[in-house]
């Protein structure tokens, strides 16, 4: 959409407008959780929670017209009402207990300051209330960006819940170690010293002799803390709630998933009212326990409800303009990616902050991202120790589409003579193991047209996937580029994987065959056919790889075949793959080789490999088939006419789809 400069500068002035307007939780002014007018005096009122409505008091109150009335009706002093209801609305108005009772230390003057939340912070809290007041269970994923005190809230409207709603009603706070978890404690702390005992004494005290687990003296709770580091104290735990914090740096190790953690933590928590899981991190990459969680809550997968704060809702990412000239001409300069995010919601004095914040840290859009995410695509996408900028990928994706078919190659026999010989053709399967964009062109007559490539993985569906691809190179005789145009992901015994990969290599017109031989190396990795497998096809099919310097296989020295991936050898896969999908130096088709690009890590070790949980086959397969491609001579027509014995071939191909 293309809006004019009028229209830009309207809009601007209603968002700031809306921010602008008071918050003031006193009153209850400004709240984002339904309110109703309770009258105090003549012309004064207070906004009260509408749940408050239904006490018999505040209905008593609202029949009788004010606070005055109702005490002289009721013959007691408006001050003591005034008492009670302001008691009453510890009870049922969280904001105003937060405003009144509880204190925080400043992040900068290091100061403890009122409770008083800001935008963001409402933001969450009208997702909890909501749910909440509804007598639903409390179920959040949070998506922090930056510190805007995010995990203060979840920690005090737990602390709330314990102290005026529920008795005996359990907590636990995890994080990845459990010094994070006790530096969130930390909170609840504070607020127990400097709660006003007028209103509750919060005594906190040992439980059971442990010295970082708590219990609330007066209301009978105990605080655990955990960590995903050492989960086995958190099993005989019965709490009632939960906060999950930083859940993107919980790692995988021998016999740990961050996955069965939180399942023997939310496994305890019942769905019942007043019942919270809070799950809430940063953005710690793509791929991880904390980034699938979040997708499935975003699908509707799961239910949790996902809650992120963009950057431009923070209200102290703002530079004013001096002038209304000089607001103007900044919405004139506006670039497409900046008119995106005021599109989303920013006000233009937001994004002169961004703007002369990038510029001032000579940041590109790829870091601007990772520090101040617009949504959370951005978040997840920005962080990591990506092996690939996230754009180069972006810009990878214009040519994905669905496959023309899926099936899978089926023959007379899986190995052997009869496994590639007449009939061997391509079945049609809904549900089949490979993707096809484009059937092998059989009208020119080509040589070192096609190149099939294949990563190993194992036959169980734990393992690795075996993947094969399928490049055609024919774009490069015009000065294009390589196309892959199949993809074959599957479980199978590495022999008959092998296999498979002969029979695609035959069906695309006798491609060049590059096997990734590691695997086939590897002693004791589900057998050893290191020399069976390769030798074996080589006597019926003789278009292989080979790795061998040729001047030693003309010295007497024996050929070895396949493709051997060192440290060396990967590093240089992943930097061709960098200029790949930087210079768009192929055209991909399979969204699903991109989203394993974009799950493409360096390890802290320096290694390459996926991010925990996803998996790298169709990425490796796609690198090993395009490094083979840039090492073979281009593709040459042979003849151009359509070949008679190549007819029934032709005839079959276009049957079997």
């Amino acid at each position: 959409m293309i809006r004019s400069i009028d229209e830009i500068l309207r809009m601007n002035k209603r968002r700031l407008k809306r921010l602008a307007e008071p918050y003031d939780p006193m009153t209850g002014k400004g709240s984002p959780i339904e309110r109703r007018s309770l009258e105090v005096d003549k012309g004064s009122y207070m906004q009260l929670p509408a749940k408050m409505f239904e006490l018999p008091l505040i209905a008593s109150i609202v029949k009788a017209g004010s606070f005055k009335r109702y005490a002289k009706t009721a013959k007691c002093d408006k001050n003591e009402v005034m008492a009670t209801v302001t008691l009453l609305r510890m009870v049922y108005d969280f904001e105003f207990w937060c405003a009144t009772c509880v204190k925080i230390q400043d992040k900068q003057s290091k100061r403890m300051v009122p409770f008083v939340m800001r935008q963001p912070q409402l933001k969450l809290f009208k997702v909890m209330a909501d749910d909440l007041f509804a007598d639903r269970p409390v179920r959040v994923i949070l998506l922090k960006a930056r510190q805007w005190g995010g995990s203060t809230l979840v920690q005090i409207f737990m602390a709330w819940i314990q102290l005026f709603h529920r008795r005996s009603w359990h907590s636990v706070i995890v994080a990845d170690v459990e010094d994070q978890a006790r530096n969130i404690k930390a909170m609840y702390s504070r607020l127990a010293t400097n709660h006003p005992k007028e209103v509750s004494t919060v005594t906190f005290a040992g439980f059971e002799g442990s010295s970082k687990n708590k219990r609330i003296v007066e209301r009978d709770c105990v605080i655990y803390l955990g960590s995903m580091q050492k989960p086995d104290a958190l099993r005989s735990a019965d709490v009632m709630m939960a906060h999950l914090s930083e859940v993107g740096l919980w790692k995988q190790t021998d016999g740990k998933r961050p996955e069965d953690v939180v399942q023997s933590i939310a496994g305890t928590v019942p769905l019942e009212p007043y019942s919270v899981i809070v799950m809430e991190s940063t953005a710690k990459g793509v791929g991880n326990y904390f980034h699938r969680q979040w997708c499935k809550a975003v699908s509707g997968q799961s239910g949790y409800r996902p809650v992120f704060v963009a950057w431009y809702e923070i209200d102290i990412y703002s530079k004013a303009f001096e002038s209304e000239k000089q607001r103007k001409s900044f919405a004139q300069s506006l670039t497409p990616s900046e008119m995106a995010v005021f599109e989303a919601g920013a006000t233009l004095e937001a994004l002169n902050w961004y703007r002369q914040k990038r510029h001032t840290d000579a940041y590109d859009d790829w870091r601007m991202g990772c520090e101040f995410p617009t949504t959370p695509t951005e978040a997840f996408q920005s962080t990591g120790r990506r092996a690939h900028n996230p754009e180069y990928v972006a810009s990878m994706r214009q040519h994905v589409c669905e496959p023309l078919a899926k099936g899978d190659m089926v023959a007379d026999a899986q190995h052997g003579k009869r496994a590639i010989d007449g009939s061997l053709k391509f079945a049609k399967s809904p549900d089949g193991i490979m993707w096809v964009w484009a059937f092998p062109d059989r009208s020119k007559q080509m040589s070192r047209r096609y190149i099939v490539s294949m990563d190993i993985g194992g036959r169980t569906p734990g393992a690795d996937w075996s993947v094969i691809s399928v490049i055609d190179r024919y774009q490069l005789t015009e000065g294009g580029v390589e196309e892959c145009v199949a993809t074959c992901r599957f479980h199978l015994d590495q022999d008959l994987a092998v296999w498979k990969a002969v029979q695609i290599a035959r069906y695309y017109c006798d491609a060049l065959l590059v096997v990734e031989a590691n695997s086939l190396d590897n002693k004791g990795s589900e057998g050893d056919h290191s020399i069976t497998i390769l030798d074996e096809i080589k006597g019926y099919y003789s278009n292989l790889f080979s790795r061998s310097d040729p001047q030693k296989i003309r010295n007497g020295a024996p050929e070895r075949y396949g493709f051997f991936t060192s440290a060396a050898s990967k590093s240089d896969l992943v930097t061709q793959m960098n200029k790949r999908l930087r210079e768009k130096g192929y055209i991909e088709h399979d969204a699903r080789a991109l989203d394993e690009a974009d799950t493409y890590e360096i390890k802290s070790d320096g290694s390459y490999g996926a991010v925990e949980g996803e998996h790298d086959d169709i990425y490796m397969s796609r690198a090993i088939a395009l490094k083979a491609s840039q090492i073979t001579d281009p593709p040459v027509v042979i003849d151009k006419t359509i070949h008679e014995v190549r007819r029934r071939e032709t005839v079959l191909t276009e049957a079997s789809f």
